[in-house]
Order: C-alpha cells, then sequence, then structure tokens
C-alpha cells in the first residue's frame, strides 16, 4: 500500500480544461435527445453556446496569458499543450453543433417554426425590419487611408463585405450595435418565422452598397479575453476600480474568432491580417455566429416544453402563520426548486415589516433584477432597521449589477461592505435579529445556492433555516469576521474556507479510511459542481486503495480516473445534466455508522478551499438529514440525466428500469 506521502507524486488527473469541455459536450448532447420538448432541445444548444464563450472568455484566455507569460510547468503538461488539447476537443465539438442545428432546424420547420428562411410573407416582413429596425441603427465602415479597421468589442457579431467600384476593391465593416434585437419574429398563418438581424442585413447588403458590386459578405464574431484581475486597497477603492475595470473587459486581447465556413481564403487573409488573428484562434461555424439566438425563439404550444410544476410549499409550513414561530419549534430544509423558495423571500419580507426585527445580515453573490428579497432589505432599513450586507462585487459577470446594487442598498440606509482583498465571499448567508418577549432571538438561513429568485425556478439547490443557538452564534460570528475583520475561531456547526473546510474534508475521510482499515463499513457521498482540488483527489484515491466505497456525483469538472486497479477501482463518478441544473453540495460520511451529512455552496476546488469565504455545515436534525439523504439516493439512482465516467471518458448511462430524478422531484418529493 503506497503512503499517502507518496501519493502526492505523479498522480493521474483529468485536466480541468479538457473535463469542463466533456461537460459541455454532455449539455450539447441533450440538444439531440429526441424525446426532449422541441424547444427545451433549442435551449440546450443556446446554453451549449453560451458556456463557451464563457470558456474562452477566461479559462482559455488564462492559457493563453500562461503561455505569453512563459510559464512552464515542472510536472504535468505545458500551457502550450494544454492550449492545443483545447482545440483539439473544440473544433470537432463545432461541427457537432452544426449536425445538431442541421437536425434542430428541420425539426422546427416541420412543427412549424421556420429560422432565417423567407416564406411568404416572410420577405416583405424582413424588408420591412430593415428599413425600420436595422438601417436606421448601423454604421459600415468603409475602409481607405483615412478610415482605419474600426474597434471591435468582445463578442460583437460583425458583417465584411468585400465590394468593387471602377475595378477597385473595398472591404467594408458593419458592427452589429448591441441595441438591435438579435431576432425577429413573425406568425404566418399556422407558421412563425423567426428572422436574426444578420440574416436581414445581409439580404438587403446591396441596398446599403447600391453603387457597388458586392463580391463577398462574411460574418464573424469575436471572443476577448473578459477576466479581471483587481488587486484592491479598500471597500472604496474597490467600488471605484471594478467601475473602470468593467470598460476594459469588452477590450480585452482576442482569443477567438468565429467565422462562416464558407468563407473565401482570400476574405478570410484579409480580416485576420486587419484583426491580427492567428491561425490557431480561427473556429468555422456553418449557421450562427451566436447560436444563443436559440433562447429567443418561443411558441404557445405547450407540448414543445417541459411539463409546467408549481413548487410545493412543505407539510410542516402554514404560510398563514409567522414562519419566525414555525422555524422555532423545528428547523426547516427545503429543495429547491421542487419545494418553494419564496418562502426564503417571505422570511425576508415578514423581518423587515415586523415591528420586533432589529437586525438583518445577508451576503449577496447573485441576485435577480427586481428582487423582492432586496426590496424587503431595503424597506427595512427605511424603516430604522440595522441593514447590513455584504456585496461581492467580483461575482464574475455580474459585477455592474452588484456594483449598482451596492449603490442602491447604500442610497437606502443600509450598511453595506464588500469583504475581502483578494478573497471572493461566496458563502449564501442570512441572519434576523429579533426580540421575543424581552429576549433577543435569531434566526439563520445558509443555501447551497444564491438568493436569486429566478434562478430557484431553474436550479436544484437546498436551503436551511434555522433558529438553532449554535447555528445562529456561529453565523453572528461570521458576519462579525466578514464586515470588521474580528477573530472567527472557536465556532460550534460551521467550518470556513479559506483553512478549515479542505481541513476538516481530510479529516473526515481520514476517519473512513481508518475505519476501513479495522473491517468496518467505510462509505463516502460527495455531491458537487466540479471536483479537481488535487490535496482532495489524492485523499480520496488513497481512501479507494483503503477500500473505502466512494460514488461521486459531479456535474461538471471532474479530475479522478476512475477503474484504475490499486488506485480508483473503489471510486464511482457520474454527471447529471437535465432539465435543471444540478448545484447543491452535499457531503456524506458514514462515519462509524454516524451517517455525518454537510451542506455547502463549496466545490472541491483550489479556489474554493484557498481563494473564496465559504461556509460548510453539519446537519444534526434527523428529518432534514433523512431528506438529504432522500437527495443523494435519488441522484444515485436516475438513469435518464446521466453519465457514468468509466476511466477518462463519459458514457451515457442506459437502463430498462428508467428513474427520473428531476421528474421524481417534481411529482415525488420526500418531505419530512
Amino acid at each position: 500500500m503506497k503512503s499517502a506521502k507518496n501519493l502526492q507524486t505523479n498522480l493521474p488527473f483529468i485536466n480541468r480544461e479538457l473535463s469542463w469541455l466533456e461537460f459541455n459536450k454532455r449539455v450539447l448532447e441533450l440538444s439531440y435527445k429526441k424525446d426532449l420538448p422541441l424547444l427545451e432541445r433549442a435551449k440546450f444548444l443556446a446554453i451549449f453556446a453560451s458556456n463557451l464563450n464563457e470558456f474562452f472568455m477566461i479559462r482559455v484566455a488564462g492559457v493563453k496569458d500562461q503561455i505569453s507569460a512563459g510559464v512552464k510547468n515542472s510536472k504535468g503538461e505545458s500551457p502550450y499543450e494544454i492550449y492545443y488539447k483545447i482545440r483539439e476537443k473544440v473544433i470537432p465539438l463545432y461541427k457537432l453543433q452544426s449536425t445538431y442545428i442541421k437536425k434542430l432546424l428541420e425539426d422546427l420547420k416541420n412543427s412549424g417554426i421556420y429560422i432565417n428562411v423567407l416564406i411568404d410573407e416572410a420577405a416583405s416582413f424582413a424588408e420591412f425590419l430593415f428599413d425600420q429596425e436595422i438601417r436606421p441603427l448601423i454604421t459600415p465602415v468603409t475602409l481607405t487611408a483615412t478610415n482605419p479597421m474600426p474597434f471591435i468589442a468582445n463578442n460583437r457579431v460583425t458583417i465584411c463585405v468585400k465590394i468593387k467600384k471602377n475595378n477597385e476593391i473595398f472591404h467594408s465593416f458593419i458592427i452589429i450595435p448591441e441595441n438591435i434585437e438579435k431576432i425577429f419574429f413573425k406568425e404566418i398563418d399556422d407558421k412563425i418565422c423567426y428572422l436574426s438581424s444578420t440574416f436581414i442585413l445581409k439580404n438587403f447588403i446591396s441596398e446599403i452598397f447600391y453603387n457597388f458590386e458586392v463580391l463577398e459578405i462574411a460574418e464573424f464574431k469575436i471572443t476577448r479575453d473578459a477576466d479581471l484581475t483587481i488587486e484592491e486597497e479598500g471597500a472604496e477603492d474597490l467600488l471605484k476600480t471594478m467601475e473602470k475595470q468593467l470598460d476594459l473587459r469588452k477590450k480585452g486581447k482576442i482569443v477567438r474568432f468565429e467565422v462562416n465556413a464558407d468563407i473565401s481564403k482570400n476574405l478570410l487573409n484579409f480580416i485576420c491580417n486587419k484583426l491580427e488573428i492567428q491561425e490557431d484562434e480561427i473556429y468555422f461555424y456553418e449557421y450562427f455566429s451566436d447560436p444563443t439566438i436559440f433562447f429567443h425563439i418561443h411558441s404557445k404550444n405547450k407540448s414543445f416544453y417541459y411539463p409546467s410544476f408549481t413548487p410545493k410549499i412543505p407539510n410542516n409550513i402554514d404560510l398563514s402563520k409567522s414562519l419566525f414561530q414555525q422555524i422555532k419549534e423545528k428547523p426547516l430544509l427545503l429543495y429547491r426548486p421542487f419545494e418553494d423558495f419564496s418562502i426564503v423571500s417571505k422570511l425576508v419580507k415578514e423581518a423587515a415589516e415586523d415591528e420586533n426585527t432589529l437586525a438583518i445580515k445577508m451576503t449577496i453573490y447573485r441576485v435577480n433584477n427586481d428582487s423582492t428579497i432586496v426590496k424587503s432589505l431595503i424597506n427595512a432599513a427605511k424603516k430604522g432597521k440595522t441593514v447590513s450586507v455584504i456585496v461581492e462585487l467580483k461575482a464574475r459577470f455580474d459585477e455592474e449589477n452588484n456594483v449598482e446594487l451596492a449603490k442602491q442598498l447604500e442610497e437606502a440606509g443600509c450598511i453595506v461592505t464588500y469583504g475581502f482583498k483578494n478573497l471572493k465571499v461566496h458563502s449564501k448567508l442570512l441572519l434576523i435579529v429579533r426580540k421575543e418577549n424581552g429576549h433577543i432571538k435569531s434566526y439563520a438561513h445558509m443555501a447551497t445556492g444564491n438568493y436569486n429568485e429566478k434562478t430557484a425556478r431553474q436550479y436544484t439547490d437546498v436551503d436551511y433555516i434555522t433558529a438553532e443557538p449554535d447555528v445562529c452564534e456561529d453565523v453572528m460570528s461570521i458576519f462579525n469576521y466578514l464586515m470588521g475583520y474580528m477573530d472567527n475561531e472557536n465556532r460550534n456547526r460551521i467550518f470556513l474556507s479559506p483553512k478549515e473546510i479542505r481541513t476538516k474534508l481530510l479529516a473526515l475521510i481520514d476517519e473512513e479510511i481508518k475505519n476501513a482499515s479495522q473491517g468496518k463499513k467505510a462509505h463516502i457521498i460527495i455531491k458537487v459542481n466540479s471536483l479537481i482540488d488535487k490535496i482532495l483527489m489524492e485523499k480520496l484515491y488513497e481512501a479507494s486503495q483503503h477500500n473505502v466505497k466512494i460514488q461521486i456525483i459531479a456535474r461538471g469538472i471532474c479530475g479522478i480516473i476512475t477503474g484504475i486497479k490499486g488506485l480508483s477501482d473503489n471510486i464511482t463518478v457520474k454527471s447529471i445534466v437535465g432539465r435543471f441544473l444540478e448545484h447543491p453540495r452535499i457531503f456524506y460520511f458514514h462515519s462509524g455508522g454516524k451517517r455525518r451529512i454537510f451542506i455547502t455552496a463549496a466545490d472541491f476546488m483550489e479556489r474554493n478551499m484557498d481563494r473564496r469565504v465559504e461556509t460548510m455545515m453539519e446537519i444534526f436534525d434527523k428529518d432534514a438529514k433523512r431528506k438529504l439523504l432522500c437527495i443523494l439516493e435519488n441522484n444515485l439512482k436516475d438513469t435518464e440525466n446521466s453519465w457514468e465516467l468509466v476511466g477518462e471518458k463519459y458514457i451515457k448511462v442506459k437502463s430498462k428500469k428508467k428513474f427520473d430524478c428531476h421528474k421524481i422531484g417534481v411529482s415525488n418529493i420526500k418531505t419530512f
């Protein structure tokens, strides 16, 4: 048996970027799943494209930065090797995407939905849109000695037109404005016709260049480095710096150039020379430069969508009574979206309006626009209650929203802080302090997901609401630490990262190793979004070598390689990708029969363990524990949304006994 020390050298892992691409491939494959409703398939095509956009803006940009900086790995693959392995995986994904788009367009057409097809009255409709909605907003820039190449911002679709006049060749660029609708639609008899703005523009391009001969049209989109690296010195500086940095996101270095596959080599070379595009940054598409337009395809036909459902109110909750009284009697664990997240919104609203409430404290990472929770916080502050909010300005791609949110809360009288230098506050915490019968009473909420009422209908997550004194004391201590930089030790139930969560997890795994070595039952279940932290993966390999049964449910990235004899033959990994985005992080340890279970917003990633403020809490309430175990069991039983990792390859799970954890969750969730 290898020692733990020896385990930490030369162990095989799947590269993070390549594992993520495999995850996004699973998303793409859902667009081809024939038993899914038609427009849900279209949505998965859009999600795949949106995911890939962010992957290039952040992950590929980071790899290219490492190459530029001359980073050389002493072990493993170099950034240069990773970059080309990424490219080797992405090119086939573009081809697969084109195949699935072609099939989807055929199926849509057969169902009466036409995309970028000029049928019947659609031609006159397109002409009207060109004249009224598109032509007034576009500004062609024809390159001349006085007209240089215009700057093209991140993710902006652009049309390049090669034109001729008096035997002289010109090139004109039309950058599609952000305020033009991506796609327009018109109902014609029993058909719905969707026309993208670029499709319309290209069809009427001769009306723009009426005194030129149009030789060729190319449509392309560039992706730029959009990662923000900010060194803040204080809360006030951070807010100002973030506002300045947001504009720079549109101007980062180019990392990807997407262009129509039928472009001529001559025009491709011209554009690439002008934009300084390298050959390894070029990706060809066949149908749409921006497949996220599939988000905008709609129909009144309900069969084109998943069956609707109404989130349940747990059996032990009566919304006609005070939530505080009910939570004081017993902790509540919610399982979104199958149970109604609005209970959390109602709790904050009740706290804001109740004269017994003294203070509300909350962390905010992402919230939806027009959030009722934010409205309640503002209302509470206006009523004279102490409202303290930690707004994470560095929440990726929500930075601008959070800057505005912070200003809005401050103007209402809330105390707003922004966490720590070089640490993101990713934990989801709420504390409500009330005066009841002359005594101070606190209520705490901790979740695996954000306070976002929109995604609460789309993501699976768990919420734990309690009046347990030990939990409330811990949450109070954490808020004092986050807002006042006070000492944050000697907590009862909640573990904090950096430092504590990984240490606790390693100790829990070691306990299973010890039990297995003594011939006792040893079992671990890990449900996460991503599992890539090398220290934790090494410990899981070690546990497997000691015959600990390890079941991993990792939706996205997973660096573990399964089935390696003598190393990982006691580890199974499955990924669930389906109707709902699997988002809870739930950890189970048999612990000699104690069956310990924890919830957190932290993944098994270095960033969550070392560079974020995260919280992990053990659940003691028997009903809440059984409910969490039910979630894990249903995930493990699932066949309809699951892929199994065999070695380094994901295989779609197939079984005669069909089990859909998302349908079970909707129709038959066990509420204790």
